[in-house]
């Protein structure tokens, strides 16, 4: 029989959002994003579904619709990154990520170099093999109206934001990733895995609740959650249209997953990571951009994506051959 959560102290849950950024591109890497939270156990009836938005509510909102009219600096629009993105630009996207790291009483990213020292588990070091990665602290953060730090205003709510985590992997990574399991769709999984595993050993023996954006569509995920998670048992449960829901018992706690459609417009725990793993991809592929403008002026940018991507490693052929650039360096596989 699988049991209640029991949370901290028999009345506080741990809460994950997890979402990715930058899955289908023929450029650029992909980003991988987790947001955490401590929250009171009554918000979540069901034991898997928690309405941070209502809990929340005046300190952040979905994104704005028609006309963007803002009277102050809150609330903070999380949602999917890229209505975000679409509706506010970058400085939206960093908005948002500036807001989390003022809930945990933290200043905002200032630069990529920043965001990767303090909130990825990689530094900067470990993607300096592409030399577009070498200047992270060149890429600065897009500036927004300060609101202050939010800490205290999230716990008077009941709300603890706990961390927020960010996995940049390079082309060449995710081209040695793919030649190694075949499988695209099973490196996204080991990767959004390996995110939540981190946070989850961060805070030892803490019922959760873990929300994901579905993988490529997919319905079923017994075998997925069972293969990192050896050695406990793993249920699926009744689960809502668009969701499926499985309980992970381990030795010292109850892990609860969702998986969702639109799951970063449902929840905002997976809109927060949406909006982290998209600031960070959009940054590198800032960083990408400048290494290749600065060799050739006249270049236009590019995000990456495969039309596009095509395009530019065309205009780009001088400066890939004169740099001796290798396909596997630059050039997703998959």
């Amino acid at each position: 029989m699988v049991r209640r959560p029991k949370g901290a102290a028999g009345s506080r849950t741990l809460y994950l959002g997890v979402d990715e950024a930058g899955y289908g591109p023929l450029l650029g890497p992909l980003c991988v994003a987790a947001s955490a939270f401590r929250a009171p156990q009554a918000l979540s009836p069901d034991g898997f579904e928690l309405d941070l938005r209502a809990a929340l509510d005046g300190l952040v909102c979905a994104t704005p619709v028609g006309r963007v009219r803002r009277d102050g600096p809150l609330p903070v629009p999380v949602d999917d990154s890229k209505r975000v993105k679409q509706r506010l630009g970058l400085v939206g996207l960093a908005q948002g990520v500036g807001a989390f790291a003022a809930a945990m009483g933290t200043p905002p990213p200032a630069t990529l170099h920043d965001l990767v020292m303090r909130f990825s588990d990689r530094g900067p070091d470990e993607l300096a093999d592409a030399p577009w990665f070498e200047r992270l602290e060149a890429c600065e953060v897009p500036r927004y109206p300060w609101f202050g730090v939010l800490d205290d205003r999230f716990e008077e709510r009941g709300i603890t934001a706990l961390d927020l985590r960010v996995l940049p992997v390079a082309a060449h990574e995710l081209n040695a990733a793919f030649e190694e399991t075949g499988n695209k769709a099973r490196v996204l999984g080991t990767l959004s895995a390996t995110l939540v595993l981190s946070i989850l050993d961060r805070f030892p023996g803490e019922d959760a609740i873990v929300s994901m954006d579905r993988h490529g569509g997919r319905t079923h995920y017994g075998k997925y959650l069972a293969e990192h998670f050896p050695f406990s048992q793993v249920t699926r449960v009744e689960a809502p249209a668009g969701e499926s829901r499985y309980v992970v018992e381990l030795p010292d706690r109850v892990v609860r997953f969702r998986f969702l459609t639109s799951g970063d417009r449902r929840c905002v725990a997976v809109g927060w990571a949406s909006m982290a793993a998209k600031l960070a991809r959009e940054l590198f592929m800032d960083r990408l951009n400048a290494w290749f403008l600065e060799r050739k002026p006249a270049l236009r940018p590019t995000a990456g994506y495969v039309t596009d991507g095509r395009r530019f490693l065309e205009d780009a052929e001088d400066v890939i051959r004169a740099e001796r650039i290798r396909e596997t360096l630059l050039i997703r596989q998959r």
